[in-house]
């Protein structure tokens, strides 16, 4: 019985790390690139604001569950600073209906 437990918890910690973890296939593009769907900036304040990104939305990653029923666009790109942003808003976004047609690195790191 032990052992059963302890196995299950093991599997729930596991999933738990993936959801943020886990790589999300997502196109890395730059800046340029981007066509005539909004940029959804979701590094932090202020992170964005040291390095701002023209015309972007700028939605943290725990502002995404609040502001994303006030998105009209159902495409988006994003600006992301690390993988664990960027993973974790694509996550975010797809929960919403929103689909991520392309990540923005802000930094190497991404």
């Amino acid at each position: 019985m032990f052992t059963m437990f302890m196995l299950l918890l093991l599997v729930f910690i596991l999933i738990g790390i993936s959801y943020r973890y886990w790589p999300v296939s997502v196109e890395k593009i730059q800046l340029d690139e981007v066509e005539s769907y909004p940029i959804i900036d979701v590094r932090d304040y202020q992170e964005a604001n040291q390095v701002p990104v023209q015309e972007a939305i700028q939605m943290p990653c725990g502002y995404i569950p609040r502001y994303a029923a006030d998105l009209n666009e159902k495409i988006v790109y994003i600006a992301a600073g690390n993988t664990v942003e960027r993973n974790f808003a694509v996550r975010l976004l797809k929960r919403f209906g929103i689909e991520v047609k392309g990540c923005i690195c802000m930094k190497s790191s991404c």
